[in-house]
């Protein structure tokens, strides 16, 4: 029988650091999603915070998997073109391409996400009224309307809506990137080693600037896009390192996972 610990190698005495930071780090994470879901139970139910999970996820899911498919798609021609910064190291890194980065969302992020949110416009016959019973039962406080429902699940009233999600998933998906890009150029700045970990900026770059440039729609037309509230951008804050940081460290302790990061 093989051992499960096969894939865990001895750290070095900077990994064995970064090894007690992934554990605090993912300690940190947990506490405060459960802080999160206590707060918006105590002051609205649960049934809000499971929807905000919802919406959340609903939300960022293009940048997710655009920020996956980068790597995928990698390859080829550096963005900085091997150029070095006046600090003396590289703009972006030889990892950073032109490939990843128009590739990546264009033929795995934005299809992928665009086939779910199909799927979702398919079954939204069922979904909606589904939802409109939990409304009619009062068992949401926050999000106590069917609009809601509707904006995140197929972008609105058909087929305006629809195809101002669209609209959004790919601003979302190259967003990401866009976040992922700048990101590195931080990491460089602060000369850390590619596969090193740069805490919260790696987990955060992508997802806070899928952030913005979906809300930038919704300062120009909101009637057609919604700048994302409160609750959901401080839930994504929070829920999109935790996955990383959380999953990444689980799976060292698990055997899975040569380092914690």
């Amino acid at each position: 029988m093989k051992n499960h610990l096969s894939k865990r190698r001895e750290l070095t005495p900077i990994e064995q650091q970064f090894k007690k930071k992934a554990t605090i780090f993912a300690s940190l994470c947990a506490f405060l999603l459960l802080l999160h879901f206590i707060i918006i139970s105590i002051v609205f139910t649960w049934s809000d915070w499971v929807t905000t999970l919802i919406f959340s996820l609903l939300f960022i899911v293009p940048a997710y998997i655009s920020n996956a498919s980068m790597v995928i798609m990698g390859g080829g021609n550096p963005i900085d073109g091997g150029r070095i910064w006046k600090d003396g190291r590289r703009l972006f890194g030889e990892h950073k391409t032109w490939a990843g980065l128009i590739k990546g969302p264009l033929f795995i992020g934005i299809p992928i996400s665009i086939g779910v949110f199909v799927l979702f416009l398919v079954l939204w016959q069922f979904i909606g009224p589904a939802f409109q019973v939990a409304i009619n039962f009062n068992l949401y406080v926050l999000y106590d309307g069917l609009n809601y429902y509707e904006y995140y699940f197929i972008g609105g009233p058909f087929p305006i809506g629809f195809i101002s999600l669209i609209f959004r998933i790919i601003i979302c998906s190259y967003g990401a990137g866009i976040g992922d890009l700048i990101g590195s150029f931080l990491k460089r700045r602060f000369n850390i080693e590619s596969g090193m970990p740069f805490w919260i900026v790696d987990q955060l770059d992508f997802a806070l600037f899928s952030i913005l440039f979906v809300s930038i729609p919704g300062f120009i037309a909101p009637d057609i896009f919604w700048v994302p509230d409160i609750n959901i951008v401080v839930f994504l804050i929070i829920l999109t390192p935790s996955v990383t940081i959380i999953g990444s460290t689980a799976g060292y302790y698990l055997g899975v996972k040569e380092v914690p990061w």
